[in-house]
């Protein structure tokens, strides 16, 4: 049985991508802020903040597994014009969607080695398309892609695979509102499934996913410019 090792698994994307796994024959463990305490066949839940170094590395001296597959994919959000963004709101960005990625992959890259395994690191299309009070979220977004980058140069001659994912709307939580447009978490988990089944030998280190059908604009050609 192949293990998954996934950071903010117990709800919305996370969940979806760990369902997926679950039913393809996976063990996986969950490095969880919160546990959410459900009781599911070969699912284990590891009390964990990335952003905390320290958690991170008791966590694996507990986990015994050999990773054959790691997906970096906590994260948070928190949305304010850099202006009023208060200095912890950035600092607990920062500290979560990059810092706890580094620490993750940083004390488990030799897990992986030891399998020849993959790494999917869960990115956001706000890494090259931004928005106003997106300043945090942006930024380590964009920085995420950066860190990806670099390790894919530094694994794939050891026969790891490091995939990012661009990713664009998804239905993480329900709104009260019709959002069935955006792209539903099990749906990205059958995309990850779908990589790392391909042939060791194809390498898809960078995949833009997002929506078919989203809420259209109805304005057309320059006028929509005019709105940029």
């Amino acid at each position: 049985m192949k293990t998954a090792l996934i950071t903010g698994c117990n709800r919305g994307l996370g969940a979806g991508i760990r369902n997926v796994l679950l039913k393809e024959g996976y063990r996986v463990i969950g490095l969880n802020r919160t546990l959410s305490k459900e009781k599911i066949n070969n699912y284990v839940e590891i009390e964990c903040d990335i952003s905390n170094l320290q958690n991170i590395k008791e966590s694996k001296k507990i986990i015994t597994d050999k990773i054959d597959l790691l997906i970096i994919n906590a994260g948070i959000r928190r949305f304010e014009k850099i202006e009023n963004l208060s200095v912890s709101d950035w600092e607990a960005s920062v500290n979560t969607n990059l810092n706890g990625a580094y620490y993750v992959l940083n004390l488990f890259i030799e897990s992986i080695k030891e399998t020849n395994g993959d790494i999917i690191i869960i990115g956001s299309h706000s890494e090259k398309y931004t928005f106003e009070k997106g300043g945090a979220y942006c930024s380590t977004k964009l920085a995420l892609r950066g860190l990806a980058e670099c390790l894919r140069e530094e694994l794939r001659y050891d026969d790891i695979r490091v995939s990012y994912l661009s990713l664009g709307s998804i239905k993480n939580r329900d709104h009260g509102i019709y959002e069935e447009w955006k792209l539903m978490p099990e749906e990205v988990g059958m995309a990850i499934l779908n990589i790392i089944k391909l042939p060791k030998k194809v390498y898809i280190p960078y995949l833009d996913i997002r929506p078919l059908k989203p809420l259209k604009d109805d304005r057309e050609g320059i006028e929509k410019l005019q709105y940029v």
